[in-house]
């Protein structure tokens, strides 16, 4: 007997918004990554944070596109992680960030209610999530 697979119900426009969140979240990272480094060599700390938001955004966009059940809790734990991210970093380059938390929030909530599935164990995922991210970068400062 085969293996069935499990797999999640993405609208169209759900897809084209992660993608969008992505490729945008890369785009302005690039540019502030330009943009500072020509002012001072990028030592490890922004550059880990820089490299940390394009790849969990650039992951959890494909998994969201290609309808796979665990992008469910990879799409909330990137809203969780670049929401903590753009408050903490408000100051400088985090308000650039949190149209792409939002983003990430949004198409999370509309495929859980499509989909039926259970929202508070999604929204745990990102509250821990964000608690993790907020725990990282305070300890790294």
């Amino acid at each position: 007997m085969p293996v069935t697979k499990q797999t999640i119900i993405t609208s169209p426009w759900e897809r084209v918004l992660a993608i969008l969140a992505a490729v945008l979240c890369l785009i302005i990272t690039i540019l502030f990554w330009l943009s500072v480094s020509s002012y001072q060599a990028m030592w490890p700390l922004p550059a880990l944070y820089f490299i940390e938001i394009v790849v969990l955004s650039l992951l959890s966009a494909f998994m969201f596109v290609r309808g796979d059940p665990r992008g469910q809790f990879l799409t909330w734990g990137a809203a969780g992680v670049i929401g903590i991210f753009s408050i903490l970093a408000a100051f400088s380059v985090g308000f650039f960030y949190f149209p792409f938390a939002l983003i990430f929030a949004i198409i999370a909530v509309t495929s859980d209610v499509r989909n039926k599935k259970h929202i508070p164990a999604h929204l745990g995922t990102f509250l821990i999530a964000g608690i993790a991210q907020l725990a990282l970068m305070l300890a790294a400062i």
